[in-house]
């Protein structure tokens, strides 16, 4: 299995070093194995067809518009999905599909954007712990329902031992952390 990652990762970079040099044809190898990811991403705005459409353009416009900066090939996916949030954000602000009356009390551009992203990535969150195993879904919506949990109320509410429930929410989180990673979600990707 590693060396089919590291096949796959040798054919993007030469793909991305072959598209640098003009080849019309890489760029469309790139084009077509890096749009279903990207349409992906974008889906997750809710965003209408037409407006979806527009930012998986621009970001394609922009990728190629800077594909000669890209150092580091095989950090393609996580440059494009980077570029298409950033659209979607600037879509979402300008028509404002998803802001709230408190992003107009938050003062400067930088605070407006963490909301966002934070508003973005909560509904992110909510379809990651849909792919939660059954025990640990139910374990992270009763520790989020209030403010302070306490594993006794927890425990006692969910008929489960209480000595389960540490355990049990070190796991979900680390199944949450990994389903993020999978999607290449970091802090790096929300700056």
């Amino acid at each position: 299995m590693m060396q089919l990652d590291t096949l796959e990762r040798r054919d993007t970079a030469s793909l991305v070093s072959d598209a640098q040099e003009g080849d019309a044809q890489a760029w469309e190898r790139l084009v077509e194995e890096f749009t279903p990811m990207l349409r992906s991403r974008i889906r997750r705005f809710r965003l209408g067809h037409e407006d979806a459409q527009d930012v998986l353009q621009t970001t394609w416009l922009l990728a190629w518009q800077n594909l000669k900066r890209v150092e580091d090939p095989q950090r393609m996916p996580g440059w494009l999905a980077t570029i298409a949030f950033r659209e979607c954000l600037k879509l979402t602000r300008r028509t404002r599909e998803i802001c709230t009356p408190d992003l107009d009390t938050l003062g400067s551009t930088d605070d407006v954007d963490r909301e966002l992203a934070r508003i973005w990535l909560a509904g992110t969150l909510e379809e990651l712990v849909e792919e939660l195993p059954t025990a640990q879904r139910v374990l992270f919506r009763a520790l989020t329902e209030t403010s302070e949990p306490h594993y006794v109320d927890v425990a006692r509410r969910l008929g489960r031992p209480v000595g389960s429930i540490g355990p049990t929410r070190a796991r979900c989180f680390a199944k949450l952390r990994g389903l993020l990673q999978d999607r290449e979600i970091t802090r790096d990707f929300l700056d």
